[in-house]
């Protein structure tokens, strides 16, 4: 098969302002958790707080200790293909009874869950666990231990924050957050949480809204911000009808709009190049035609691009997706009417298609 492809001052120039332009459209979603507990120090191990209102942190004036559990398992909202550039954690403190401390997330290293418990009151001492439910001793209450009571996690905090007064107080971003969430995206079934630790040296229990808290305002929510190269309709790349031999388009979304490039032969059996006109495009349905402007200009070569002041008007370009890698162009101008059934052969790195 030949392939001539005749460039222009105008796509070259197009595609290196798109190179340095079109990099990454920031997306920023929140996301509830799916499961918060605490775990209430015992020497039976047999306290929780699954469906309670709260969950606690640090250690009482008795000198028990108290840890958080929380986990966000549905992270579908995220693309696998997010590049991550921050984590935030938003908590609600409910009641305080010390002063200042630091808050430590550490990533869990084992399953766990919540179950029906429900403590009374202030939920300061917890409920009986039920079927399901963590607690200090347990995953899974009451036959499925941690390795070590108190939980199982990573030694390293991977986010931390101080706290003092009731009030909204956010965890991140931290590098090690957003490794945990990228974690979790690419092996989800690594994917067990944080466990929230106050200082536990002295004095320090703090509460927090949790999940089943009956205001949604103090609820958790994990706030991811995330990038993606391209657009989500993106369609750039080579594309081609393989009945005919040696034509074919390039299809180009620049940020001023697209561009699509007709290399081929004319009736005549002469070399005939011709390029749209941008067009900006708010949303692109498959099975729905795009007319494009065509332009027409003495073709070229890479060394020897034609001038873009040099462009006539040619006729028209109709395109139609079915589909992220076929189609059919229509092009119709001074040379009669070509009608391709094209695939696309080759993407331009660093897009998509959805």
């Amino acid at each position: 098969m030949r392939v001539t492809i005749l460039i222009s001052a105008l796509f070259v120039s197009a595609v290196a302002t798109a190179a340095a332009t079109d990099t990454a459209l920031a997306e920023t979603v929140f996301i509830e958790p799916t499961q918060d507990n605490t775990l209430y120090q015992h020497a039976e191990g047999n306290l929780s707080n699954g469906s309670g209102d709260h969950f606690f942190a640090g250690r009482t004036a008795a000198g028990d200790i108290r840890r958080g559990l929380i986990s966000f398992k549905n992270l579908d909202a995220i693309p696998d293909n997010a590049v991550i550039q921050s984590v935030k954690l938003h908590l609600h403190l409910s009641r305080e009874d010390s002063s200042t401390t630091t808050l430590s997330l550490f990533r869990v290293t084992a399953d766990w869950c919540e179950g029906e418990s429900h403590a009374a009151g202030e939920e300061d001492d917890g409920a009986a666990a039920q079927d399901g439910d963590a607690t200090w001793i347990w995953r899974f209450w009451p036959d499925q231990p941690w390795n070590v009571p108190g939980g199982d996690f990573a030694a390293v905090a991977s986010g931390q924050a101080g706290a003092d007064a009731i009030g909204p107080y956010t965890l991140g971003s931290s590098n090690g957050m957003v490794a945990d969430v990228k974690d979790w995206i690419d092996y989800p079934e690594t994917n067990f949480g944080w466990i929230l630790k106050a200082t536990e040296g002295a004095m320090s229990v703090k509460r927090f809204d949790s999940r089943s808290n009956p205001d949604a305002a103090g609820r958790p929510v994990l706030e991811v911000q995330y990038t993606l190269t391209g657009s989500a309709s993106d369609y750039s790349g080579l594309w081609y009808d393989p009945a005919l031999d040696g034509e074919g388009y390039t299809v180009y979304k620049t940020p001023f709009g697209w561009l699509v490039y007709y290399f081929g032969y004319s009736t005549a059996g002469e070399f005939l190049w011709v390029t749209s006109d941008l067009v900006t495009l708010d949303q692109l349905v498959f099975g729905q035609p795009i007319e494009f402007p065509m332009l027409i200009g003495v073709p070229g070569t890479f060394n020897n691009p034609s001038p873009a002041a040099g462009l006539q008007p040619y006729g028209t370009l109709s395109v139609i997706f079915d589909s992220c890698t076929s189609g059919e162009f229509t092009l119709n101008g001074l040379d009669g009417e070509k009608v391709s059934n094209v695939v696309k052969l080759v993407g331009v790195e660093d897009t998509r298609c959805q």
